[in-house]
């Protein structure tokens, strides 16, 4: 086998492989023993021994050569590829086979373009570190909502199953009622059709309904029929309704009392898989809250340090590449909509798009960001020959396994996260990509 290869652009070389008559000849041979074995000629069994000119006649030469080609390349072209030094991003297609015997194929493969940075102007750029600090209203509020996600109802009057008391009649704070609401504008007045609320299940605290509303409600009992009068704020969403006086009249018709959940060592055990006290618990909410943002920081960092680069970058990227990030980005946001609980068919009907205009118009702006940030990433590591070091990567996977409790878990990590898997690689460059952000801080 005989190759040669040029470059016709960013991101395209020209492959020219040539093969002898001998090969063609054994792959044609090969190609009719392959078609012998699953022909379904007539007069012949399947498997039976088909004269190559029956095997001709039924088939046509033009198809058979031209199978032939396909089976000899497909035995010479990762050679090629290997001899010519070209690392692919997609198949190569075929731009013209000049002859079948002796063979000599021209393909055009597309390759990942370099990106050509003006290196005067890249030691230049310096960007700020966004620095973060987590607040305790923060953790409260984590709190809070954990909570409420763990918080379920019983109905008032009596006690609960669960031993919980839930006798008191009245409403108190962050029970729920469910009521219907009607507003006029005036006692004895007209309908507001806006302010006609059925059967809406109402957390008292919740701040769901305009200021004033719910604590309204407090000390009532199921059944009443209670009326106020409500002023609507100057900064209400609706102009109709700023600074708007509305009477109401709402009737209780249930009131269930709020048990939210004990935070037990056990309660605290099930949420993070550590067993500690309620202090214990906000240090674990800190450390979360404050990797998230660290995490959020570094990629506002990163962002501004790709801005800057990309504006003394020469990058042209090919069709291929860009497809397969834009196939990747779209499976990630249709993963992240599902988690949701939506499924991409009704986010695409909300959005007024169908699949191909959405990938189009939203994900393949997000696609070529992505595809040109890595490659001038992985360029600004190759000029300032950044790698990440074996301790930076010993404490990288710490960081990664302290996240486990479980023996096992953390075992089987360890004996995975060895040089050479792909999630061992992932990592070293992941730490090596953060040095490279790193060294452009101010």
């Amino acid at each position: 086998m005989q190759s040669s290869s040029k470059k016709l652009n960013a991101y395209t070389v020209e492959l020219t492989i040539k093969e002898n008559t001998k090969e063609f000849e054994k792959a044609r041979a090969e190609t009719i023993d392959a078609i012998r074995n699953n022909a379904n000629i007539k007069g012949f069994r399947k498997g039976a021994h088909i004269p190559e000119e029956v095997i001709v006649k039924e088939y046509g030469e033009d198809m058979i050569r031209e199978r032939t080609v396909n089976t000899l390349l497909d035995k010479i072209y990762h050679k090629a590829l290997q001899k010519e030094g070209i690392v692919p991003v997609s198949a190569g297609a075929v731009r013209s086979v000049i002859s079948e015997s002796p063979l000599e194929v021209i393909l055009d493969v597309e390759v990942l373009p370099e990106a050509i940075i003006d290196e005067k102007k890249m030691k230049k750029i310096k960007i700020k570190k966004t620095e973060v600090k987590t607040e305790e209203d923060e953790v409260t509020s984590t709190i809070k909502e954990i909570e409420k996600r763990f918080t379920h109802y019983h109905d008032a009057g009596g006690h609960s199953e669960d031993g919980f008391d839930a006798s008191s009649v009245v409403i108190e704070k962050w029970d729920r009622v469910t009521i219907d609401t009607q507003g006029f504008d005036k006692q004895g007045g007209k309908e507001i059709p806006e302010t006609k609320v059925a059967a809406f299940p109402l957390v008292i605290g919740s701040g769901s309904f305009i200021p004033g509303f719910e604590e309204k409600m407090l000390g009532k009992k199921a059944g009443e029929v209670v009326e106020f009068d409500i002023t609507f704020p100057a900064d209400y969403h609706s102009a109709e309704f700023k600074n708007r006086k509305v009477f109401f009249m709402t009737t209780i018709f249930r009131i269930e009392k709020a048990h939210g959940p004990e935070w037990t060592p056990e309660f605290i055990e099930k949420l993070r898989g550590v067993k500690t006290d309620f202090e214990g618990f906000k240090d674990v909410l800190r450390k979360e809250i404050q990797g998230e943002k660290e995490y959020q920081a570094r990629a506002k960092d990163e962002h501004n340090l790709l801005t800057e680069l990309m504006l003394i970058t020469e990058l042209d990227i090919g069709p291929s590449l860009i497809q397969s990030e834009i196939d990747r980005v779209f499976s990630e946001q249709k993963h992240n909509i599902e988690s949701q609980g939506y499924t991409m068919k009704d986010y695409l009907s909300h959005a007024k798009k169908d699949e191909d205009s959405y990938k189009e118009e939203v994900v393949k702006p997000e696609a070529v960001r992505r595809a040109k940030a890595e490659l001038i990433l992985k360029r600004v590591r190759e000029i300032l020959n950044i790698e990440a070091t074996e301790q930076e990567i010993k404490e990288e996977i710490e960081k990664m396994i302290a996240q486990y409790s479980s023996d096992k878990v953390v075992e089987r990590l360890r004996a995975k996260l060895v040089p050479g898997d792909d999630y061992y690689e992932d990592i070293k460059n992941r730490v090596a990509y953060r040095k490279v952000v790193d060294s452009f801080f101010a």
